[in-house]
């Protein structure tokens, strides 16, 4: 399943400038540019230039690092000193799930590193997270339930994102402790994944948007007014899991949906047997179809 977290920060405090967590997430860039500078062919400097990639939202696809900065720190309308001023969401996904935008992309089943994407390739499969993230941030707009206030989808949030291709090895990583790799090295794989910095404020600057509360969903009244706060993260999840599926047409296992994996870690004995006895039913089945195609496979190459 695509895993949603609504981080508050990736380490850095979110009470002041987004500056710091905006150049992070500048790394990649950065990190071409260093194998550009090395390289003494104009054609290899285009290939790995063309592997940038700018921030983006609902509405542009190449925002500046410049950009990004300015836009989230000018949107702090009546926010005090020490209040958050943005959270920075993260969108993580299974190999699964990345084999099969690999195989959106490209047709080819075999493809297991972004660096064999030729230009073509890699952009439309940037297209598709970024397809998949936009769908996600409408999906984070519509948790909040303030549909009364003019919050209905991405396009009315100050947001900025980012496609990542790598992960790094940490020194607390297992692979590290047994010496099989270096901290720092990058991981083998397919590790695509998105970070998000979102404003504390819509961009109307009269809503405070908080994903990380503990309310789920609660009326409050003020004044005579009514009004609903809250986040409920499972539920974000949870759409956007089946935005997934519905969007890419990807046919999910039993054994990788957000539920039932929830109830396999938190739910009772009863339900886990019935989640348990779904993942085996759909197991079976597969092994079966499978057969019977190899079985017809076999009877058309005799003939």
């Amino acid at each position: 399943m695509p895993i949603s977290k609504p981080h508050s920060t990736l380490g850095a405090k979110n009470t002041g400038s987004c500056s710091l967590l905006a150049n992070y997430l500048d790394k990649e860039n950065i990190e071409l540019e260093a194998i550009i500078n090395k390289q003494n062919s104009l054609s290899e400097i285009n290939q790995f230039q063309d592997r940038k990639q700018d921030f983006f939202n609902s509405k542009r696809m190449d925002i500046s690092l410049i950009e990004v900065i300015n836009g989230i720190d000018k949107n702090k309308k009546k926010l005090g000193k020490i209040d958050a001023k943005y959270y920075s969401p993260t969108i993580s996904f299974s190999q699964s799930e990345l084999n099969h935008l690999i195989l959106l992309a490209t047709e080819k089943k075999e493809i297991n590193d972004v660096w064999k994407l030729n230009v073509d390739e890699l952009k439309k499969y940037n297209g598709l997270l970024k397809e998949y993230v936009k769908k996600v941030m409408d999906n984070y707009a519509d948790n909040f339930n303030r549909q009364n206030k003019g919050l209905k989808n991405g396009n009315d949030l100050v947001y900025y994102a980012k496609i990542e291709h790598f992960r790094k090895f940490k020194g607390i990583d297992p692979e590290v402790k047994k010496g099989l790799f270096k901290n720092g090295d990058y991981k083998p794989g397919l590790n695509s994944h998105a970070h998000i910095i979102v404003s504390r404020k819509d961009k109307t600057q009269l809503l405070k948007l908080d994903p990380t509360t503990k309310e789920r969903s609660t009326q409050r009244t003020i004044g005579g007014n009514a009004y609903q706060v809250g986040f409920d993260r499972t539920k974000w999840t949870e759409k956007n899991e089946k935005a997934f599926d519905l969007l890419f047409n990807y046919q999910r296992r039993e054994r990788e949906k957000f539920r039932n994996q929830n109830i396999l870690k938190n739910g009772s004995p009863m339900e886990r047997d019935v989640v348990n006895r779904k993942i085996k039913n759909q197991a079976i089945k597969i092994e079966n179809e499978t057969k019977k195609e190899k079985t017809q496979l076999s009877k058309g190459l005799r003939m």
